[in-house]
């Protein structure tokens, strides 16, 4: 054990190495620039190698450090694992989900009064982020990611299939009712998720599937998240493809109509994604019955 580097520079050396410069690992560690240079001295110093060579303004790892990281992050990141789960076993009376924010803003928080109303002791915390890769699932408790249902080494339970039709506000309805399929393509407004991994449905999908003769599709607006598309949606700026499971109170309401009868779906959908040893627990088994049970019922009443 006394052969061990000091923790706080190797948490740098690592963060250097991960993130690619000293700027992001100073952003990351909340710390100013300087200290992320002396911590790498200070590292280079007990191990007696230099780690990053100078080159300007950057500063660029050396052969021995690439390798060096190679040997220390996997025990950093497996210190990091047991760490998270040694707290969530000893944790009280607390639930940590992430998910997207649109999941959170327009459907996940009135779902999680119910879970509040059968355990008002509770402490919940949600957080979001809008790529999977910044959802960090070794140190939440559960998550709603969108898929196939397949996560490894997790279990996984489908909150909502992958249904999905136009939607508008009232007032843009209504000036645009009984449009053919193909003009509303054509002249929109139309509300286009920006999606570059490919992974949900777009208005080019909806296009092949429901007015394949179509050539035109008009180029609106595009948002980066589902939450932006839905509040455009609302405030009438165009027409958007809305998520049945998400919509469905919206349209109940009146705040949004359907603007075709017949929606398109996949096999793709929302989960709540979890370790089995959560989902085994008393809180798992609230999340559970709260919102995968009801909300699977109510799938067959949607649209």
């Amino acid at each position: 054990m006394h052969d061990l580097p000091p923790l706080k520079p190797l948490r740098v050396f690592e963060a250097c190495i991960r993130l690619g410069n000293f700027t992001r690992a100073a952003r990351e560690l909340n710390v100013g620039q300087p200290a992320i240079s002396h911590q790498i001295h200070a590292l280079e110093r007990d191990l007696n190698v230099q780690l990053f060579e100078r080159k300007g303004p950057l500063a660029v790892p050396t052969a021995e450090a690439l390798s060096y990281y190679q040997a220390t992050a996997n025990g950093l990141s497996d210190i990091a694992r047991a760490s998270a789960k040694l707290r969530r076993n000893n944790r009280q009376d607390a639930l940590t989900l992430a998910t997207y924010p649109g999941i959170a803003m327009f459907w996940l928080m009135a779902r999680l009064e119910r879970v509040r109303r059968l355990y008002p002791d509770l402490a919940v915390r949600v957080t979001t982020a809008e790529r999977d890769q910044d959802i960090p699932l070794d140190e939440v408790d559960c998550a709603i990611l969108f898929g196939s249902g397949d996560w490894s080494g997790y279990e996984s339970r489908v909150l909502m299939q992958e249904i999905v039709v136009p939607v508008a506000a009232p007032a843009l309805a209504s000036r645009i009712a009984g449009v053919s399929r193909a003009d509303m393509l054509a002249k929109g407004p139309l509300i286009h998720l920006e999606d570059r991994e490919q992974r949900w449905f777009t208005w080019s999908d909806w296009r092949d599937l429901r007015s394949p003769d179509s050539q035109n599709i008009d180029a609106g607006i595009t948002v980066t998240n589902h939450g932006i598309a839905i509040h455009q949606t609302l405030m009438g700026y165009g027409i958007g493809l809305g998520w049945s499971g998400v919509i469905d109170e919206m349209i109940e309401n009146g705040l949004l109509i359907a603007m075709d009868p017949e929606p398109i779906s996949s096999e793709r959908g929302y989960f709540l994604v979890a370790r089995q040893d959560f989902l085994d627990s008393k809180i798992g088994r609230l999340v559970v019955n709260s919102l995968v049970d009801q909300e699977t019922t109510l799938q067959g009443n949607s649209l």
